[in-house]
């Protein structure tokens, strides 16, 4: 069947609107019970959505007049953010953040599911409000949706999740990657911390470089060469850099304690250290290893916004085995990498179909 024979409804003719309330925080009996209560924060991204962390009362239902969703319901957050989505799979009721939808019998939930799943940005455009935006009840009644046969709802959905699944195991692959690289490095090295193999220890500062940061206005340009790195990562490009390749960055204010090796010369911004091994002695990647299991935040000498200061980062002890064994380690993750840049690569094409057939279905 062509997309264009398909039917085109609103949303509150082919299903039913639900939203929800919370019940009074300072009445002890609302609280606890067996009913299962839902809010926008507890939607993680996974298409189903089963027991939640806060539970209410049958008091707390009747005093607060909540409508139960059934199993099957597709949650859809209204506010704070707008356009996060999942299926039930036990029966909840639900705060004031959703505009949920019960699917009558012309509608699969999975085919309401992933449709709204590729609306995010037409989901926040219905948004209204001063304080912040919301998708009232009637918004979400008006939202157009097309309403083709079952058999064809099931055959999207299939072809959909198809390709959503063999998404995720490639991400699970990844994370096992990841995972062997960790128990590659306790295996030769032991834990970093508590040193049980008895290596040499030394200081960061005495055996590494710190350049700290600067502001990257003067150097920026969508031309240059060399990466501008803060503490999440890439941040821009420039045409001047401060750090060598294969150093780590540390941040020194904001995000402490997720250290990024950059395997390219790189300008780091005001917010980040550049860690640079002396590769006489340390090897890049044993010493990046070394930070991921470090906890930095034991140095935060801040009162709001974490920060670390370079005399402390100087003082860090590491253990430091023989240069051959830390280079036997950086090539079997380095042969890891590649495995993994692989698996990235399937999950990058995997992801395009993804969008193409989403638009093809619903753009």
């Amino acid at each position: 069947m062509n997309k264009q024979d398909w039917t085109y409804k609103k949303l509150g003719e082919v299903a039913t609107i639900v939203g929800g309330s919370t019940p009074k925080s300072n009445i002890e009996e609302y609280w606890g019970g067996t009913n299962y209560w839902v809010t926008p924060a507890d939607l993680d991204g996974n298409k189903y959505q089963g027991a939640t962390p806060r539970t209410i009362t049958d008091l707390a239902v009747q005093k607060t007049n909540l409508q139960l969703l059934p199993i099957g319901t597709v949650l859809l957050s209204s506010r704070a953010p707008i356009g996060k989505v999942a299926i039930t799979t036990v029966p909840m009721y639900c705060n004031q953040g959703f505009k949920n939808v019960v699917c009558s019998d012309l509608l699969i939930n999975e085919f309401v599911y992933w449709y709204l799943f590729g609306k995010v940005d037409y989901l926040n455009s219905l948004g209204r409000g001063a304080t912040f935006k919301e998708i009232s009840k009637r918004a979400t009644e008006q939202i157009p949706i097309p309403v083709p046969p079952i058999a064809e709802q099931e055959r999207i959905v299939a072809e959909l999740d198809l390709l959503s699944g063999i998404i995720e195991k490639k991400k699970e692959q990844l994370k096992a990657y990841d995972q062997l690289a960790q128990s590659i490095f306790y295996s030769m090295f032991g834990d970093p911390i508590d040193n049980p193999k008895g290596w040499e220890t030394k200081t960061i500062g005495n055996t590494c470089t710190i350049t700290c940061g600067q502001d990257y206005k003067t150097v920026e340009d969508e031309n240059g060469k060399y990466p501008i790195y803060g503490t999440g990562g890439i941040m821009g490009w420039a045409n001047q850099f401060r750090c060598p390749k294969d150093s780590v960055i540390i941040g020194r204010k904001g995000n402490i304690n997720n250290p990024i090796l950059v395997n390219a010369d790189f300008w780091n911004v005001d917010t980040a250290f550049g860690v640079t091994p002396n590769n006489e002695v340390l090897s890049a990647i044993y010493f990046f290893f070394f930070c991921k299991e470090y906890d930095f935040t034991q140095h935060d000498v801040s009162v709001t916004i974490p920060s670390l200061r370079r005399t402390d980062i100087l003082k860090i002890k590491l253990p430091v085995p023989p240069l051959s064994l830390q280079q036997e380690f950086a090539e079997k993750i380095e042969a890891i990498e590649r495995q993994k840049a692989l698996v990235q690569q399937s999950i990058d094409e995997t992801q395009t179909m993804f969008d193409c057939t989403m638009d093809k279905y619903f753009g």
